[in-house]
C-alpha cells in the first residue's frame, strides 16, 4: 500500500484491518493461509485504485471543511458590519444610507455565510 501511494495512517489501518477480517473468515471456513491471503487481497482490490478512491474522499472532505470556515467567517463578519450601524442609528439617531447600506450589507453577509453553512454540513449522497 505505501508503494502504491497511501502513507496516511488511518486508511491503511483500516485497510489492514478489513484484510486481516478476510483472511480469518476464510481460514475459519478450512482455506489456506496463502489462499486467504490471495482471495481477500483481491476482495479489497488493487493499491492504485484504493489510493484514487481515498484521495477523492480526502478532497471532499477538504472541500466541506473550506466551504464550512468560510461560511463561518460570514456569519461572523456579517454582524461585525451591521451592528455599528445599528448603534450608531440607536445613540445617536443617524439614519439614511449611512446607516442603511452597512445594515443591509451586513444582514446579506450574515445570510450567505449561514446558508453557506448549512450547506457544508448537509450530507449529500454519494
Amino acid at each position: 500500500m505505501l508503494a502504491a501511494g497511501i502513507q496516511t495512517p488511518v486508511p491503511l489501518e483500516e485497510l489492514e484491518s478489513h484484510l486481516r477480517e478476510e483472511i480469518e473468515k476464510s481460514v475459519k471456513s478450512g482455506m489456506s493461509e496463502q489462499n486467504a491471503f490471495k482471495i481477500a487481497v483481491q476482495r479489497i482490490g488493487q493499491p492504485k485504485i484504493l489510493d484514487i478512491e481515498f484521495k477523492k474522499s480526502e478532497r471532499t472532505f477538504m472541500r466541506r471543511t473550506l466551504i464550512i470556515l468560510l461560511g463561518s467567517f460570514a456569519v461572523l463578519f456579517g454582524p461585525a458590519v451591521f451592528l455599528p450601524a445599528l448603534a450608531l442609528h440607536n445613540h445617536q439617531g443617524v439614519s439614511g444610507s449611512r446607516v442603511v447600506v452597512p445594515m443591509a450589507v451586513g444582514i446579506i453577509i450574515t445570510l450567505i455565510g449561514f446558508s453557506t453553512v448549512v450547506f457544508g454540513f448537509k450530507k449529500r449522497k454519494a
